[in-house]
């Protein structure tokens, strides 16, 4: 017999509730807490998608998401933003990636971020260590307030705040 596959229930998230930045956090909620101290709109990827349902944004986005794996590029995004961002509507309205890491990690540090910009076809806006530094926060706000300004909305990121360790 054939084992049924488990639909899961998508949640279009409206234009209220869709923000500038979609984030992904588990255990140690680094992305979480980097989020917050932005003090922007924030919608949470879900963490457990079969019981809290899978999200659709409605208008461009930023993820902020964490590496996983430390020193392996497999692994290195969190199985469900992959999950998240191969739905097309998201995928197409992702405008760049924000990545967590830490510097223990080497030359792997923030791996997810290259991973995401390659397979999405969006800028590597940002990599932070850990929760990030308050002269973290300050670029990327100044930098998505600059974007979103230009633009009439989070419509582009440009490329230009590419923090390595």
């Amino acid at each position: 017999m054939k084992r049924a596959t488990p639909r899961f229930e998508t949640r279009v998230l409206t234009r209220q509730d869709s923000a500038d930045l979609a984030f992904f956090f588990s255990t140690s909620a680094n992305t979480l807490r980097f989020a917050q101290r932005l003090g922007r709109p924030a919608t949470r990827i879900p963490l457990r998608p079969r019981q809290d349902g899978k999200i659709r944004a409605c208008r461009p986005f930023a993820p902020v998401v964490p590496t996983y794996g430390g020193r392996e590029q497999a692994g290195a995004v969190p199985k469900r933003i992959i999950a998240f961002l191969n739905a097309p509507t998201n995928r197409t309205l992702a405008r760049g990636g924000m990545t967590a890491g830490n510097t223990n990690f080497g030359e792997h540090y923030c791996l997810a971020d290259p991973v995401i910009s390659r397979k999405c076809g969006v800028p590597d806006l940002y990599r932070f260590d850990l929760v990030g530094t308050q002269c973290d926060v300050d670029r990327v706000n100044a930098d998505l307030d600059l974007s979103w300004k230009r633009t009439g909305g989070p419509d582009r990121v440009p490329n230009k705040h590419r923090r390595t360790a």
